[in-house]
């Protein structure tokens, strides 16, 4: 009552045999290209480190005077504006607000009365 029974190593054996054999893939050149054939990326030409800081820097300078700008124009809706104000109305921070009036202030667009506190505000001249 013994079963004829194939050895591991046999089976392994017929499996092997029924595995497709795998080849390996042939890539082809699609064509010869030279240097001279290859477009560049982008056609802009590299900018050096200190341009790119230049570039940076009028980005910046462009929105702050903007925002000088804003504030000038919120004189003509009020007579005198408080550093608070200016805060809400840009939605930046207290020395942020504080830094753009003195900067007004530096360039005699805008006078500042009081000296401290609650106390501070800012009329155009």
């Amino acid at each position: 009552m013994v079963e004829n029974q194939a050895s591991p190593s046999a089976e392994s054996e017929n499996i092997e045999a029924n595995k497709p054999t795998a080849q390996k893939p042939v890539f082809e050149p699609l064509a010869e290209t030279t240097p001279k054939e290859v477009s560049p990326v982008s056609s802009k030409p590299k900018l050096s480190q200190k341009d790119l800081w230049r570039r940076f820097l009028d980005k910046v300078s462009f929105g702050k005077r903007k925002k000088l700008d804003r504030i000038m124009n919120l004189f003509l809706k009020q007579s005198k504006i408080t550093n608070d104000e200016v805060e809400k109305f840009l939605h930046v921070s207290d020395a942020t607000a504080t830094r753009y009036l003195s900067i007004l202030e530096k360039e005699g667009k805008i006078r500042q009365s009081g000296k401290t506190g609650h106390m501070v505000s800012y009329s155009r001249i």
